[in-house]
């Protein structure tokens, strides 16, 4: 490997040390009180935290339904909620690999490999562009440039049309990986499906409902540590810090999504304290709620067998 490749390799890893010693020595906090809001977090904030998780995962189970319907695989809705929920906890060991696992528990109800595929794809590039879209906004909230933000929307959009396109699923096929190419451009071709007609517009309302109940989370937990920003304003911090941790390249993004969203928040006036526990608490308490709910559905699935008679086959996307 050459000095060149192995300074990219461990660039990421470097940024988000960078970062994180910026938040430690350029920005000293007084952690005793940090640790206080976290500990003292009151009963209707740990409510509302849950409110959220119950929302998000909602939703986001609502649209895998969706999705898998539409290609014909007709699953008890309850499996289907612990088979999606599955995934959170293999993506603790495979990171984003582990959530197209989903596919082997779907197997026996006919879905293809590349129905699944297209499934995972739809699943992760809504989610992306969604938390894309409310990032774009949140440059013209912390920057004050709206032509910066609609420059960005602009490339998400382009970004979402090219994934979907007939051009980006030939470049798929003749890449030299043998059968997995084959595998990668059948499930592109059913993701194009699922992200059209009704299908699109009913995975896009719940992806958004998705995001901006993560986002509340945000808003509610610096609501109820004494420094209440406006709604909208919090949804764009959590979204750009979302992004932020994505290009460390850490599972989950911890620590730099958490330190990104400090930084924004604080630019706005928070106070830093405040602005690092809400971070913590409202991105933290959801995220590992959800992760302890994918490792109990892979403790479940792991010990209930499937009836061989609920086997149902699947159309061909």
């Amino acid at each position: 490997m050459s000095g060149f490749s192995r300074l990219l390799r461990w660039l990421p890893l470097v940024l988000l040390g960078g970062l994180i010693a910026y938040v430690v020595i350029a920005q000293p906090f007084d952690w005793h009180a940090v640790l206080h809001h976290i500990v003292t977090m009151s009963p209707l904030l740990w409510a509302q935290l849950l409110g959220v998780f119950v929302v998000c995962y909602a939703a986001r189970i609502w649209r895998w339904v969706v999705f898998t319907r539409a290609v014909g695989v007709d699953v008890p809705l309850w499996r289907n909620a612990v088979i999606y929920m599955s995934g959170f906890g293999m993506g603790l060991m495979l990171h984003k690999a582990g959530e197209a696992m989903r596919v082997l528990y779907l197997r026996p109800y006919g879905m293809s490999y590349a129905n699944g595929v297209g499934a995972f794809l739809a699943d992760r590039l809504l989610d992306i562009l969604i938390a894309g879209l409310l990032a774009c906004s949140g440059i013209a909230l912390f920057t004050g440039h709206s032509d910066w933000a609609v420059a960005a929307t602009a490339v998400c959009l382009v970004a979402m049309w090219v994934l979907r396109s007939s051009l980006a699923r030939e470049f798929v096929r003749r890449l030299p990986l043998g059968r997995l190419s084959a595998y990668a451009h059948e499930g592109m071709h059913a993701m194009s499906v699922l992200l059209s007609g009704k299908t699109l517009w009913r995975a896009v309302a719940l992806s958004v409902a998705t995001w901006c109940a993560q986002g509340s989370a945000l808003y509610f937990a610096l609501q109820a540590m004494g420094s209440p920003v406006d709604w909208t304003l919090a949804v764009a911090a959590y979204s750009i810090g979302l992004f932020a941790g994505a290009a460390a390249i850490v599972p989950g993004g911890l620590g730099a999504a958490e330190a990104a969203i400090m930084l924004l928040l604080v630019s706005k006036g928070v106070d830093k304290e405040v602005a690092l526990a809400a971070a913590v608490v409202g991105r933290g308490v959801p995220q590992w709620a959800g992760m302890l709910a994918g490792l109990l559905s892979m403790a479940f699935l792991g010990s209930a067998a499937e009836p061989a008679a609920e086997a149902k086959p699947a159309e061909t996307a």
